[in-house]
């Protein structure tokens, strides 16, 4: 059961935070199926043969969240017969996952919160800015229209951008805010190792204590930023499930319809 799981991974061994949202719970009591909903870290450096066990798990539709140059320097790697869709959410990677260690280095050497700082500030452009609420609503839009096999949603680090698109469906489906907060926090379990080798990395070439913290605060979730988006969309929005009517422009049909598509029976 899903339930008594501390991570939802499904064995990618060259990319980071593929995981499954299938089996959450809803309000309803209905689950999420399996092999429907994937939220994941980038495909770009996908091995031959975790394309395969992509493809053989069913995925049919890819879509990525990143920037044009994050895909420029990274595209992804697409099992063939898998559509790829391209459906930015900012013009740049204003979550700095991307970020080289000496760019964050030159703007965090002298401020130990800059790295959550500017967490906070992408999470409200994730919210508001024109060009995320278009990237989501295209995103409902391929889901909607995905009848069959599992629709990959990624950003860079599978985390920020991801977690939002992860909140908004799961919201949809009518996961309880609980769950839905939980699996966003998976990311620090799934991720630990890598993030506390570029920390370690930043140490050994000398970076102080204020980049270190950044380099964590960027390549972590934190509840914060979480707590942080919630109140944003309940002000400004007045709720998770107004900000999918108002601005994602989901009518009650569309949520019928999404959790018809992927709730079992």
């Amino acid at each position: 059961m899903s339930e008594h799981l501390t991570n939802q991974l499904i064995g990618i061994t060259s990319g980071r935070n593929f995981r499954e949202l299938g089996g959450y719970a809803t309000n309803s009591g209905k689950k999420i199926k399996y092999h429907r909903l994937l939220r994941t870290g980038n495909w770009g450096s996908l091995s031959t043969d975790d394309q395969t066990f992509l493809a053989n798990y069913g995925v049919s539709k890819v879509i990525d969240f990143r920037s044009e140059d994050e895909v420029t320097k990274q595209p992804d790697r697409i099992p063939d017969g898998v559509q790829y869709i391209y459906d930015p959410v900012f013009s740049e990677d204003l979550t700095n996952s991307s970020r080289s260690l000496n760019d964050l280095a030159t703007q965090a050497a002298k401020d130990s919160e800059f790295g959550f700082n500017h967490m906070l500030f992408a999470y409200e452009d994730m919210i508001n800015s024109d060009s995320a609420q278009n990237a989501y609503r295209t995103f409902f839009t391929q889901l909607l229209a995905n009848e069959t096999g599992a629709s990959a949603f990624h950003c860079t680090a599978g985390k920020d951008r991801t977690g939002f698109a992860a909140l908004l469906i799961m919201t949809a489906l009518g996961v309880p805010l609980k769950a839905i907060k939980k699996d966003y926090l998976l990311t620090n379990i799934t991720t630990k190792d890598f993030i506390n080798n570029l920390v370690e990395r930043a140490r050994l070439n000398g970076e102080n204590a204020n980049v270190q913290q950044s380099i964590r605060d960027i390549q972590s979730v934190r509840s914060e930023y979480f707590d942080h988006a919630l109140k944003m969309l309940n002000d400004e929005y007045g709720s998770v499930n107004n900000y999918l009517r108002d601005v994602m422009k989901l009518s009650a049909s569309d949520i019928f319809e999404l959790r018809h598509l992927y709730l079992e029976d």
